[in-house]
This record gives structure tokens, C-alpha cells and sequence, in this order.
């Protein structure tokens, strides 16, 4: 059975423990992998809703009966004040944003949280994540609740110019012409952090807040 866009895998398992582990207990269990940062493009640039590509430096999958059904993308934010901010200079070089999370409708229930739970596993333990629900898609950050993020609050809405389907940050340096690119108006975001070592928790150096209860989640969730 063919993976989904990734030529590298001739096979796909049909079984998968919490850790990836073979156990057989039925032919559409749930099975989280990772997989090459264009079979994860594809699929997010199809689904998400942002519909582009983000910075990234590890990708994982969730297949089910076969099929590519949800994605993730991981990878170094842009902003050098969130690195720093988050915990501190020392810090900086094991932050990292999850940006981009997508599951088709068909996925089966707690998909979401199983399948981030299992990434955060998969993590360097001195990583720290970053990530966010955006309010405009009514995104409140549910799925990160369920799996124990701190809350931080939201972010201050600012304006961004893109190129086509690049934001600022991702537009060659020469082509940054403001006056040849779009001006947007980005929506404030819930912004969450997980430490994969609870030791490091107390390095936050943003205010932890309580969530607010809010809309439900979309499939699309980053």
C-alpha cells in the first residue's frame, strides 16, 4: 500500500502503538510517521486554509486505512524577538513553532490530540514549541488545551505586506518593494507553548493566562 506523495516508503503499516511500536489490533487504527517535507507541503498547501507553505524543519504524517488524513509542519520562527522572548537568549537555539496543523473531516475522534501528543514524543526533550490559533478562522486553540500547553494570551494584530503567497519574511530582500507587494491586516492569535522537558517550565518568560472558552476548533487548527 503506497503512502500518500512519499516515494521513499514502498509500504505503510496498518498497525502503530502510542510510540509507533506494530501492534495488531485493527486494520484502521490511526498510524503517525515522519515523512518528507514535500509529502507534508502537499497536503497542507491543499487543506489548511492558509493554503502556502511555512518554514520548516520536521514534518509528520497520520495516516488512516492508507491514506494521508492530517499533517504537521515544525519549524524555526522568523521573529528573533519570539525566540528570545519565549525563554530567554540561552534559549533561543530550542524554540520552535509548530505552524502548521491540518486533519481531514474524515479523521477519526481525538485525532488531533493523539497525533500532537505523539509528535511532542518525537521532540528533542530541550525543545520548546511554539504555536497559535488564529480567531479569524475561529480557531481557540482547543486541541492544544486537550494536550497541556501553557496559554499566553493573544497576540496584538499588525499589518503585514505579501508577495503573491509569501509574507514579508519569506520575500527575497531585493524584492521587497512595499509599494509592489499587498498590505494585510493579520488577526490577533491565541499563542501557546509546550516545554518537552516540565523542568523548563519555569523559564517562561511570557505571562500564562487562562483561556477563555471559545468556538471549537476547525479541522484546520494552526
Amino acid at each position: 500500500m503506497k503512502l500518500c506523495g512519499d516515494s521513499s516508503i514502498a509500504e505503510l503499516p496498518l498497525f502503530q502503538g502510542e510510540d509507533g511500536g506494530a501492534i495488531p489490533t485493527s486494520p484502521h487504527q490511526l498510524f503517525f510517521r515522519q515523512i518528507k517535507y514535500i509529502t507534508a507541503n502537499n497536503f497542507l498547501v491543499k487543506w489548511h486554509y492558509l493554503h502556502r507553505q511555512a518554514p520548516t524543519s520536521f514534518s509528520y504524517g497520520a495516516y488512516f486505512s492508507g491514506q494521508i488524513i492530517g499533517a504537521c509542519t515544525i519549524g524555526k520562527p522568523a521573529s528573533h524577538t519570539l525566540l528570545i522572548g519565549v525563554a530567554g537568549k540561552e534559549r533561543a537555539a530550542d524554540v520552535f513553532e509548530l505552524n502548521r496543523l491540518c486533519f481531514l473531516d474524515e479523521a477519526p475522534k481525538n485525532s488531533e490530540s493523539r497525533f500532537i501528543g505523539w509528535v511532542i514524543r518525537q521532540m528533542a526533550k530541550s525543545t520548546i514549541l511554539v504555536s497559535y490559533a488564529d480567531t479569524a478562522q475561529g480557531h481557540s486553540g482547543i486541541v492544544y488545551k486537550a494536550t497541556n500547553w501553557i496559554y499566553t494570551g493573544t497576540t496584538i494584530p499588525f499589518t503585514d505586506y505579501t508577495l503573491g503567497t509569501l509574507d514579508h519574511r519569506s520575500v527575497p530582500k531585493h524584492l521587497r518593494d512595499k509599494s509592489k507587494m499587498q498590505k494585510v491586516v493579520r488577526s490577533k492569535k491565541h499563542r501557546f507553548v509546550y516545554f518537552c522537558n516540565p523542568n523548563d517550565r519555569p523559564l517562561l518568560k511570557w505571562s500564562v493566562e487562562q483561556p477563555k472558552d471559545a468556538a471549537c476548533l476547525n479541522k484546520s487548527s494552526t
